[in-house]
């Protein structure tokens, strides 16, 4: 599928062009720079543009199956806060953003749900102490032109034992960017045990599922 293909008429203009260069991002250089200039205008292009919903389900799945509210949920690529604001709805009250784009954690610290903001590449090692948080939710950023699979031993670094990672991954990357094989690795090494892993939408339009929902929890 073409880039263009996967924009619907309901993106145009401006918003258009910024979701065409997200989707053919190549370097650290062009996210941050991207991502920066579309701060003000992220959440118009996805959800009134996308109808884009697999925050508000991401954040259901995350609630349905934690018990606890009061340890810290790290939000991965957090951007304008689109998960955060639901993770903060259904009663999860200490959670941190990290990002590469500096305007996007200004943008989602006007929410006023956020504990702190760190700025940080996920292609590279996490300036954060093994075991520090209960859950680390990512959706929107395991999509084409964006971080590979390679970023996940990290991510279940950060994870207390019996924490919970929780991510949307795009179909268009699932077994290209390593997604697939990532998880199957870490399953069957014993790090990580698989909690509810099922194939949905992101778009209120979508007419078939558009990647995957995945939840885990840290074995060890």
């Amino acid at each position: 599928m073409s880039h263009d293909e996967m924009i619907p008429p309901t993106v145009a203009g401006e918003d258009a062009e910024l979701l065409r260069r997200a989707y053919g991002l190549t370097s650290h250089e062009d996210s941050e720079h991207l991502y920066n200039e579309w701060a003000t205008t992220y959440d118009r292009t996805m959800i009134d543009g996308l109808g884009y919903i697999s925050p508000h389900r991401l954040a259901a799945l995350v609630a349905e199956h934690v018990a606890w509210r009061d340890l810290p949920v790290l939000d991965i690529g957090c951007g304008t806060g689109l998960v955060g604001a639901r993770l903060a709805e259904n009663g999860f009250g200490v959670i941190d953003g990290i990002d590469l784009s500096l305007a996007m954690m200004a943008t989602a610290g006007e929410r006023g749900i956020y504990r702190d903001f760190i700025a940080a590449d996920l292609n590279l090692p996490l300036p954060i102490d093994s075991g520090t948080y209960g859950a680390a939710v990512c959706t929107g950023t395991f999509t084409s032109g964006h971080v590979d699979a390679g970023c996940l031993d990290e991510l279940v670094r950060v994870l207390r034992i019996d924490g919970y990672l929780a991510c949307t991954v795009h179909h268009v990357v699932w077994e290209s960017n390593g997604f697939a094989a990532a998880f199957t690795r870490l399953v069957d090494a014993g790090t990580i045990r698989p909690v509810d892993v099922f194939e949905g939408t992101f778009y209120e339009l979508s007419p078939a599922p558009d990647g995957w929902f995945c939840l885990y929890q840290r074995a060890h």
